[in-house]
């Protein structure tokens, strides 16, 4: 049991209460993570783990037994009633399969909408890192909780979603972008949803150290000085510290923060730690955060096309640059050509990639610019090559190049 916490039965816990501290079993596992509210589903899962009773902070007490008064409902609007996923059962077990049927415009109009709450929440946490300490990250934990409600309802959607404005290099939805394709990674490798919340709080809160340092640390890496560079290189320690003390983040939360810049092979910052001294959090979301980096334009290039840039990522990965396993489910969640992207057709049709191969990494499900569903798998029908849409350019890269290029994400930006 952890230090000045309390032992609460299960019997005694309140449906509908909502913690805010992270629940942990008197032998201090962690069982429920901070801003859960506390479903039926919730307690039905405690006792299939044969956990009797657990430990909870003394704040907490008056709120989690039964005696309380049921938490309030969250504000934020949800797809489907609370507790139609388990948050400790792996969300990979969760998901309903959607692979035969089309997009939702209903579902589009929910991601819609989370990404305008995810921007309001990020400008008012960026005005509160400047002027006062935080002390909760409620908004986020609710946030997240209804990307597991999208994600588990139609991922291939969820994910897709995110490539609709990877132009965009706000740092608000550049952090959200690393957040959620994170969160499906997580599900991929088969997290359970409270560790999958927490996969998503780390991916929105890491560079939050940058949102207070000198804004020319945001240029490429090639423009930076040797001192700004020693600098930049600073910034999840940080944002660890801007963390440590608010209400609600684990202890691993923190510690996922400070290493989502760490390389597998030991060449990342701060600390150049590597392999599995890296917390799984931060082996997914520097994936993540180096896909991005390549499909992001800057001012020195075009994004990189996304088929590219995971290609790129590949062989990166066979030279020990990231956790093969986290790049083998990153694989398995876009596929070669990523969900949301664009491909031409050998019918001369440009289509969009709305669903992942049900075998393999190559044969997607698209929908042609006509509106036609295509499952590649089962037809005639083949990708003739990736394609891009929009006024920009993107830039390519050769197999040639990829065999040849020598990048870290942690100390440049690629240049081609």
């Amino acid at each position: 049991m952890g230090h000045g916490n309390l032992s609460l039965s299960i019997d005694q816990i309140s449906v509908g209460a909502t913690c805010s501290q992270p629940i942990v079993s008197d032998a201090g596992v962690l069982l429920v993570a901070a801003n859960t509210r506390i479903t039926q589903q919730v307690i039905t899962g405690l006792r299939e783990r044969q956990i009797e009773s657990i430990s909870v902070d003394p704040r907490d007490l008056g709120v989690l037994s039964r005696e309380a008064k049921p938490a309030q409902t969250p504000k934020h609007d949800r797809t489907k009633p609370d507790g139609h996923w388990d948050p400790l059962r792996p969300v990979k077990d969760q998901l309903v399969d959607r692979h035969g049927e089309r997009l939702s415009a209903q579902r589009s109009a929910q991601l819609d909408l989370n990404v305008s709450t995810a921007k309001k929440a990020m400008d008012k946490f960026e005005t509160l890192l400047l002027t006062e300490p935080i002390r909760s990250v409620a908004d986020f934990a609710e946030l997240f909780e209804s990307y597991i409600d999208l994600m588990v309802d139609d991922l291939d959607q969820t994910v897709g979603a995110m490539a609709l404005k990877m132009a965009v290099d706000e740092a608000s939805e550049r952090s959200l972008k690393i957040a959620v394709l994170g969160m499906s990674v997580a599900c991929e490798l088969g997290l359970c949803g409270t560790q999958v919340l927490e996969v998503g709080m780390v991916g929105l809160l890491h560079d939050a150290g940058l949102r207070v340092m000198d804004p020319e640390l945001l240029k490429p890496l090639e423009l930076l000085t040797e001192q700004q560079r020693w600098e930049y290189q600073k910034h999840p320690l940080v944002s660890g510290k801007f963390v440590a003390g608010v209400t609600g983040v684990p202890p691993n939360v923190k510690m996922a923060i400070e290493q989502v810049h760490e390389q597998f092979n030991g060449s990342g910052f701060p600390r150049g730690v590597k392999a599995q001294r890296i917390h799984l959090y931060a082996r997914i979301l520097n994936v993540v955060d180096a896909y991005l980096q390549l499909i992001s334009a800057n001012s020195l290039r075009s994004g990189i096309l996304q088929h590219d840039a995971l290609g790129l990522l590949l062989y990166q990965a066979s030279r020990g640059l990231f956790d093969p396993q986290v790049i083998r489910a990153f694989l398995n969640v876009e596929s070669l050509f990523p969900l949301g992207s664009h491909v031409e057709l050998s019918t001369g049709q440009l289509a969009k990639v709305i669903r992942r191969p049900k075998v393999g990494f190559a044969l997607p499900v698209v929908e042609t610019s006509e509106g036609e569903r295509v499952d590649l798998e089962s037809s005639k029908t083949q990708v003739v090559r990736p394609m891009s849409v929009g006024n920009e350019e993107p830039t390519r890269l050769t197999q040639e190049m990829m065999e040849s290029c020598d990048w870290n994400p942690a100390s440049a930006s690629i240049l081609v």
